[in-house]
């Protein structure tokens, strides 16, 4: 029997398994897939106000270009430039973009009072997942070469993800390391992994998009390769303080045990935080949900302290 079988779901987390039942793809086209979700995340995506700026730029890069949806407060940047976040979204690295994950970043650079980069990298069957971390490593070095442009603190940066986008997050903060450029924490909001234990715990797109299964369900097997796996990266170099959200009834609970495990071997500072009677994937609930709105609330005392230290 499922562990998570036994877990006791708030009334909250029930009616979002239900709507998003509800927000299915029209047919098998990835195009149709790519629509429900975005409109599923939109649901939970509140207006945009005047207090907030949010613009679209193209990025090009090295083989092609990316769009990317940039967020700060409409006053005036400080006169050292703004902090800032670079922003990697979920979506099982097929789906999602800047209006499914926009919910999160613009409000994350409202709380924070900071600038946000929500980058649109290449996602499968169209790329590899080593395409979408590459874009996602030019990207952000371009931001941080071309700081005074985009009126920030080049070494004032907080990586942070949410599911599948937290395999490419650690990846970035690795590669980072490695180049001796610093990051100053890195926060992971339910991440999911490639796993053989992992099964879909719920017949619902914003569940599916995130399993491996669900890929090999709508592509050929063999359009697969190693590449495509969203493993928990082997941390070799000395990470940076982390907070990382778990649910209790997530599927990928025990392989992001592992990720913790890695952490503790690193002597990496890291704090975690278990969400009660929710699964993974559930911070559109954020504004609705207590306990998810408790994790979100931890992961902006954590990234302000990290900023501000």
């Amino acid at each position: 029997m499922n562990a998570n079988s036994e877990v006791v779901l708030t009334e909250d987390m029930q009616m979002f398994d239900y709507w998003s039942q509800v927000y299915s793809p029209a047919d098998r086209h990835i195009d149709s897939l790519r629509a429900a979700y975005d409109a599923f995340l939109q649901h939970y995506t509140l207006p945009r106000t005047e207090q907030m700026e949010v613009e679209d730029f193209d990025l090009k890069l090295s083989t092609h270009e990316v769009s990317m949806r940039v967020f700060n407060p409409a006053q005036p940047a400080p006169l050292q430039g703004w902090k800032w976040i670079f922003y990697v979204h979920g979506g099982g690295n097929v789906v999602g973009g800047a209006d499914s994950h926009e919910y999160i970043a613009r409000q994350l650079s409202r709380d924070l009072n900071l600038k946000v980069f929500l980058v649109e990298y290449g996602l499968f069957p169209e790329f590899s997942w080593q395409q979408g971390l590459t874009d996602c490593m030019e990207a952000y070095q371009q931001i941080r070469t071309d700081a005074a442009q985009w009126q920030i603190q080049a070494d004032e940066s907080v990586i942070a993800a949410d599911a599948s986008g937290c395999s490419i997050a650690l990846s970035m903060q690795q590669q980072l390391a490695a180049q001796q450029t610093d990051i100053k924490a890195m926060t992971l909001f339910f991440p999911t992994f490639t796993s053989e234990q992992t099964s879909v715990a719920v017949n619902s797109l914003v569940y599916q998009v995130e399993q491996q299964a669900l890929v090999q369900q709508w592509f050929e097997p063999s359009a697969l390769s190693v590449e495509d796996s969203r493993t928990v990266p082997a941390l070799a170099q000395v990470s940076v303080q982390t907070y990382v959200a778990v649910a209790e009834a997530d599927d990928f609970k025990a392989v992001t045990q592992a990720l913790l495990d890695q952490l503790k071997q690193n002597n990496t500072p890291f704090e975690t935080v278990t969400a009660q009677g929710l699964r993974g994937s559930c911070l559109p609930l954020m504004r609705d949900c207590p306990e998810t709105a408790a994790v979100y609330e931890a992961a902006v005392n954590f990234i302000s302290h990290q900023l501000n230290n």
